[in-house]
């Protein structure tokens, strides 16, 4: 007869038992985002660009936050309760929800020894345009808006870098909004796909000042 396992002891981890657990869903996020760029590729059909466009910003705009709360998670249990480290660790997460991600990369960053965010250049500046563009869609007002007119600054930079504008002729009922004109690009969501990715290679560089 095959030996009996026990399975009684709780050592099961390096000798110490195992009571909770995380998943890395920012892994998922990025996933998505390299996805919907990839189907975006293989139609030809503008409304289907226009769900993965859609599809590809949101998951983007969601890896970057995802990423900071499992840094922030993974920190709190590498120190003991009570410790000055994991006290500062607990201030970062009792104030997740209430701070934007730059602050919460700050906050992060001003202990792991990382950079401060700066909203002049890459990878932050695309990140806050993709952000500016998830919130225009999560938030979607339905504004009425003249020809090639975006709602925000970031997002009339993004259409003029992509070359996007409007093909209608804006004579009786042919018209376009921004978000027809620019979701409905196959270049945005190549754009956000590679922006995203590059900002994940270079995450651990800029929030732990190593190369």
């Amino acid at each position: 007869m095959p030996e009996q396992i026990d399975d009684s002891s709780e050592d099961t981890c390096a000798g110490r038992p195992i009571r909770a657990a995380m998943h890395p869903f920012s892994v998922e996020f990025l996933a998505g985002c390299r996805k919907f760029s990839d189907l975006a590729e293989e139609t030809d059909d503008g409304q289907e660009v226009m769900i993965y466009a859609t599809s590809c910003i949101v998951n983007a705009a969601c890896f970057l936050e995802a990423k900071l709360n499992e840094e922030v998670a993974i920190a709190r249990i590498c120190f003991d309760e009570g410790s000055d480290e994991r006290k500062r660790w607990d201030e970062v997460k009792e104030g997740e929800r209430r701070h934007s991600v730059p602050q919460k990369w700050n906050q992060i960053a001003a202990l792991t020894g990382g950079c401060r965010w700066d909203s002049g250049v890459d990878p932050f500046q695309s990140f806050e345009t993709i952000s500016s563009l998830r919130n225009e869609l999560i938030h979607f007002k339905g504004d009425l808006l003249g020809k090639d007119e975006a709602p925000s600054r970031k997002i009339a930079g993004l259409m003029q870098q992509l070359g996007v504008k409007s093909k209608a002729t804006w004579i009786e009922d042919d018209c376009s909004s921004w978000i027809t004109d620019l979701l409905s690009e196959k270049s945005v969501v190549r754009w956000v796909s590679e922006k995203i990715t590059s900002f994940d290679q270079q995450y651990y560089a800029l929030m732990h000042g190593r190369s």
